[in-house]
């Protein structure tokens, strides 16, 4: 299964409409590109080892997705890269309701504007 072949990001408040570039079954990349800047997203899905002691023999599955803005250089200003990044892992076998549940309740209060504003200051 994949994700639509467009992929709409809302940027203080102007909707960036991205189009998928690469699909290979796991993971998807998705470009918007003009001249003056780009807009990329990457979707990752990964198993990997369990490092914990009290469960060696269980697979972790590992999800990522990486949204990078690039502004081009210009005769007067440098290249900008901004970049952000959500990573969750759960257990095969767990339940994935609950992970959800997890993951959309810790990124709904991360992503409160108020909170991204203190951590730019360096509050933690």
């Amino acid at each position: 299964m994949a994700f639509d072949t467009t992929f709409d990001v809302a940027i203080n408040g102007v909707t960036k409409t991205l189009n998928r570039i690469r699909y290979d079954g796991y993971s998807s990349e998705y470009l918007l590109f003009t001249s003056t800047e780009e807009y990329r997203i990457f979707i990752r899905n990964s198993e990997v080892k369990s490092k914990k002691v009290d469960s060696p023999f269980r697979g972790v599955d590992r999800h990522n997705a990486e949204f990078v803005h690039k502004i081009f250089a210009t005769s007067t200003t440098p290249e900008i890269v901004r970049r952000a990044y959500i990573v969750f892992e759960n257990y095969k076998g767990d339940d994935l309701t609950a992970v959800k549940n997890d993951v959309v309740g810790s990124i709904a209060k991360m992503g409160i504007a108020g909170i991204v504003d203190d951590m730019l200051r360096w509050m933690a």
